[in-house]
């Protein structure tokens, strides 16, 4: 058995997987890397953990660049820890490094946190046996946020500073359009998950839409950046709480039994 297994969800051909490459590149070599093209994530995840040979599981994205002793890191952390967070740089010194990843890290000392994130992330596998695998009715989107909330609720999840990936979070504006527009379809579904109604859900829609502050941006790149991101996000949530609503319609109610006339037969 190998001590560490890297999961990566990916429809890309196995040679352009960066994070096969940059994992060669380290020196900890008891570690199998189990690749997934299931659809969607969430899927491709579950299937990796169920072919994994190791109980100490870490979590990539096909574009996560982890850094030099990574492997080690978490190898060794996981052996302390049940749920890890790593830290996650953009890798560039762009408008995204500067104004859009604060969410990508927790600071520089290693601390209780609330969230993780798919590209840079470790379990232990009774973790995963305990509170369940992934959703898969969640595709790309808040999947990691919901699967956190249930981590929660047995286990910390422990950041670690020192277990670092390279991450690129947008390749460009309109690269980054997208990816909110994406991400918000699967917003209403997450919601549903928490409990909010779907009257709640409009309500917060609107709140996004409305709010100044997702409007504004220290520099006049930055707020047309985020101008459009927040219209994104409020698209890709109407078209969210639309689709919840047809599958919801679309679910056939269980037929109500009837005794038979003169009782049971």
């Amino acid at each position: 058995m190998v001590d560490v297994s890297v999961i990566i969800p990916t429809l890309k051909s196995p040679g352009e997987i960066e994070a096969v490459e940059y994992l060669k590149r380290g020196t900890f070599d008891d570690y199998e890397v189990v690749v997934s093209n299931a659809y969607p994530v969430t899927r491709a995840r579950n299937e990796g953990i169920e072919h994994a040979k190791a109980d100490k599981l870490v979590f990539l994205d096909d574009d996560s660049r982890p850094r030099e002793n990574y492997l080690e890191r978490a190898s060794e952390t996981l052996e302390e820890q049940y749920a890890v967070a790593g830290r996650i740089f953009h890798p560039r010194d762009d408008i995204f490094a500067r104004y859009f990843t604060a969410h990508y890290g927790h600071g520089d000392d290693p601390k209780t946190v609330d969230r993780f994130w798919g590209c840079n992330m470790a379990l232990r596998r009774e973790v995963i046996e305990s509170v369940g695998g992934w959703d898969e009715q969640m595709g790309w989107g808040h999947e990691e946020k919901e699967l956190a909330e249930r981590v929660k609720e047995e286990y910390d999840i422990y950041y670690d500073p020192e277990m670092v990936v390279d991450h690129p979070y947008a390749d460009g504006i309109l690269d980054y359009w997208r990816k909110r527009y994406q991400l918000a379809k699967q917003t209403p579904y997450y919601w549903e998950t928490q409990g909010l109604s779907p009257s709640a859900q409009v309500k917060e829609t609107l709140k996004s839409l409305a709010n100044p502050l997702n409007y504004l941006g220290r520099t006049p790149t930055a707020a047309l950046t985020r101008t459009g991101g927040t219209v994104a996000q409020v698209v890709g949530q109407v078209q969210g709480l639309f689709e919840n609503r047809r599958r919801d319609s679309s679910k056939t109610p269980p037929t109500e039994y009837k005794e038979p006339v003169g009782g049971k037969q």
